[in-house]
């Protein structure tokens, strides 16, 4: 490969005392915990909005909330879409053993006023939010970061801080840094080895008859399933060459005013490949818009309710699975969520199993899983004295990866490294060096859990039940 040399001085536009990277899940916990600590904090967000997968993705939900487990700020931004309307309430699951519904803490909500809603609360908070600012590179000196290095239409600019929170969802700022991440190569075992998961994709359809569907779907359950919807349709579609879908059902919500959010596509990345190079995301979002349209123009021919129907909206982005990930002081490991559980220096707990999406179309998932702790030395670089991790950048197997990659204990790991950035700049030490036991503390005492070991009996026979009682989901 040829290259170029570049040579000029990039203004350093902001200094702060804390800045987070990426304005999902574990963005959003971070800058509102690191701002309400008293740090100078600014969030950098490449799109123009906050919420991550949840606005961008279309992935408007928040799985599994159980305030006996969790609080904290997962369950200030529950309850104020709630109070705020932001609710949906017309969805018709029901709650099955696989723990899907509203009575397992499933909470659906209307995208654009969650976008709205963080706004507000990040404005409260103090946290300093700057849109439209795609981090490229680091400013590393030595085994520590002074500050990133940020592209936007204003131009390329420098943002300097005592602490960096990596909460790109993909590891970015770790492996920009040199720092060393894990997660390179996708699955480390089986048929799927050297391969990612690859691309996710949902879409909003319009104009549909949905009192007419509903009573089709209900005629034909056994077909249009909760997590199964059209599976006989769409194997015979794709037998007669009709559709060239990779998975062969579909998971549809329906919404009031002939609206529903419809899941289906996805895209498999060949081995060797990895899901953040360029030609793969083009290559990936071309092919699951035609997907999308394939199975929409098969629903409107074939199902009733959906004649009239449009595709509304498509994501700003296709749901990117797993990539690098920061390789922390521990790597949270599938036998540690299914056997050790609590560790000394947790600071969130975790009620989410394990999620696969299989390259070859595949899915595995079952509630089968009580609650288990996740480690601070998960969130801290073993090189970087400064640099921590949120959300789905923090340091896991894959496996694991596809539980603690969720939305809720996103925002509870994101919780945890922003209180975690603000102590260490309060105390002058690096989050490397902070005394754990004063950042859980400070966790407690802004209402988040921090060890399974604190959760009453009841609890956790709750929880053991509906292990012994999930059936894997088929989706």
């Amino acid at each position: 490969m040829s290259a170029i040399r570049e040579q000029f001085d990039t203004p350093v536009l902001y200094d702060a005392d804390v800045v987070v990277v990426g304005g999902g899940p574990g963005g959003i916990g971070a800058a509102l915990a690191s701002a309400r600590n008293g740090a100078r904090t600014i969030l950098l967000e490449r799109f123009g909005c906050l919420g991550g997968s949840q606005t961008l993705t279309l992935s408007n939900l928040f799985a599994f909330v159980d305030s006996r487990i969790q609080g904290g700020i997962i369950q200030e931004i529950v309850d104020r879409l709630g109070k705020g309307g932001g609710i949906v309430l017309d969805c018709p699951e029901k709650v099955n053993r696989s723990g899907w519904g509203p009575e397992q803490g499933v909470h659906f909500f209307d995208g654009e006023y969650y976008k709205y809603l963080l706004d507000v609360m990040m404005k409260e908070s103090g946290a300093k939010v700057l849109f439209h600012s795609f981090v490229v590179a680091t400013i590393r000196e030595g085994n520590s970061l002074r500050g990133v290095v940020v592209e936007s239409r204003q131009g390329r600019f420098a943002v300097t801080a005592k602490v960096v929170i990596d909460c790109s969802g993909l590891g970015e700022i770790a492996w920009k840094s040199g720092a060393p991440v894990i997660g390179e190569g996708g699955f480390a075992e089986g048929e799927c080895k050297g391969q990612h998961m690859g691309y996710g994709y949902a879409y909003y359809a319009s104009g549909i008859d949905v009192d007419r569907f509903r009573a089709h779907a209900a005629k034909h359950q056994a077909e249009w399933g909760e997590f199964s919807a059209g599976r006989n349709l769409i194997t015979q579609a794709q037998a007669d060459g009709r559709v060239r879908l990779l998975r062969n059902s579909a998971l549809i919500r329906e919404r009031v005013g002939g609206r529903a959010w419809i899941l289906n596509p996805s895209y498999t990345l060949q081995k060797g490949q990895h899901p953040w190079e360029v030609e793969a995301m083009t290559a990936g979002e071309i092919d699951l818009r035609r997907q999308a349209r394939e199975l929409h123009n098969l629903f409107k021919a074939e199902v009733p309710g959906f004649e009239d129907s449009v595709i509304e909206q498509t994501p700003q982005q296709p749901l990117m699975r797993d990539g690098h990930r920061i390789l922390g002081e521990h790597v949270l490991t599938e036998h540690d969520i299914r056997n050790v559980k609590a560790f000394d220096d947790s600071i969130a707990v975790c009620n989410m199993p394990p999620d696969i999406f299989f390259p070859n179309g595949g899915h595995k998932f079952a509630y089968d899983i009580t609650p288990y702790d996740i480690p601070y030395r998960c969130l801290v670089s073993t090189e970087i004295e400064n640099l921590l991790a949120a959300g789905s950048s923090v340091s896991m197997d894959l496996v694991t990866w596809a539980a603690v990659r969720y939305n809720t204990p996103s925002v509870c790991t994101g919780q945890a490294a922003g209180t975690a950035a603000a102590l260490s700049v309060r105390n002058k030490v690096t989050p490397k060096r902070l005394d754990v036991k004063v950042l859980q503390a400070a966790l407690n005492s802004a209402g988040q859990k921090t060890s399974m070991r604190a959760l009453p009996d009841d609890v956790m026979k709750d929880y053991a039940r509906r292990a012994a009682e999930a059936t894997p989901l088929r989706i």
